[in-house]
């Protein structure tokens, strides 16, 4: 009896361990997609966490990087999510990247920071949100990390359809409006403060550019403020059984996997589930991504990619 009991205890111990992981990183890509709206033209290929039946709703990408740290044998390197929001419908030839987000995580530090980057941000000659119609995630991360000079290691791609199921999947989303919003064009009519929004709300408050003099600018930190709020939300629900059981359904149902097994999602599970929601900051670019960005804009990106987090910025 006594042996039967030191093998079940550490099988137990790794179930649950693995289970935690998957929880961790499941909140984390909801709560990443419910700050997006965007999915690629084409179909990235990959195969289905197991269990998974329903449609695809987000799709997650390893990025073959020469900078992408083996995490299981550099645990504590920090590495970057990219984000991305396109403009697919019918009719379009080619997707573009109309909203990019890229989260720098660091593990030892249990801090991350989002670099929310306007659409119009210029690059090698043209909008950076050009890159994913010619070559989908792959382009746009090397469009991104070439303009902040690092390696992304992971995409996170969602649409515009899928976006009002998922929020409505996890019960809404609970965000503080900061200012009056009466725009037609996106369909966001809100008053200030606090409010849980369903998927249709959220994609409006997402998608709004004309209530602000910034346009773009504002509506891009609107998008990482709403990431923030969902993943404060998402790690809330995951605390109760029945929270878990929806954030678990919704990852093995809807999400596609594309390079990555079971093993990363455990290493980024892990490593995610220990950065609190204030360990996390959304900052928009300087120079709000037109093609004469703020004078210090090469500050800014050097005190983001020496350790993923902003310090002095």
């Amino acid at each position: 009896m006594k042996l039967l009991r030191r093998t079940r205890r550490p099988a137990s111990r790794r179930l649950r361990r693995l289970k935690r992981a998957l929880l961790a990183v499941g909140a984390l890509v909801l709560a990443l997609m419910l700050g997006t709206a965007g999915l690629s033209a084409a179909w990235l290929a990959g195969y289905k966490i197991p269990f998974a039946s329903g449609a695809t709703y987000l799709r997650v990408q390893k990025l073959q990087t020469d900078g992408d740290a083996d995490r299981s044998k550099v645990p504590n390197a920090p590495f970057y999510v990219l984000l991305i929001v396109n403009d697919e419908r019918p009719g379009l030839e080619g997707a573009r990247g109309d909203a990019l987000h890229l989260i720098g995580v660091n593990p030892q530090r249990r801090k991350a920071t989002m670099l929310n980057i306007p659409r119009d941000t210029c690059w090698n000659g043209d909008k950076i949100n050009a890159a994913n119609a010619q070559g989908g995630a792959p382009a746009s991360a090397a469009a991104v990390g070439g303009l902040v000079g690092v390696s992304v290691g992971y995409a996170v791609e969602v649409n515009f359809e899928k976006f009002r199921a998922l929020v409505d999947g996890v019960g809404g989303v609970m965000i503080n409006v900061e200012t009056p919003m009466q725009d037609s064009n996106s369909g966001a009519f809100f008053q200030p403060g606090m409010q849980r929004m369903n998927g249709e709300a959220a994609l409006a408050y997402s998608r709004n550019r004309y209530d602000f003099p910034t346009g773009d600018i504002a509506r891009t930190g609107n998008q990482g403020h709403l990431i923030l709020a969902a993943i404060t939300q998402l790690q809330q629900q995951a605390k109760s059984a029945g929270g878990q059981f929806r954030l678990i359904s919704l990852l093995y149902q809807h999400a596609h996997l594309s390079g990555l097994g079971l093993s990363d999602l455990y290493e980024l599970g892990r490593i995610m589930h220990r950065i609190p929601p204030g360990g996390i900051r959304s900052v928009t670019i300087p120079g709000g991504g037109v093609c004469n960005p703020g004078a210090d804009v090469a500050g800014f990106f050097a005190d983001f990619r020496d350790d993923a987090v902003l310090q002095s910025h």
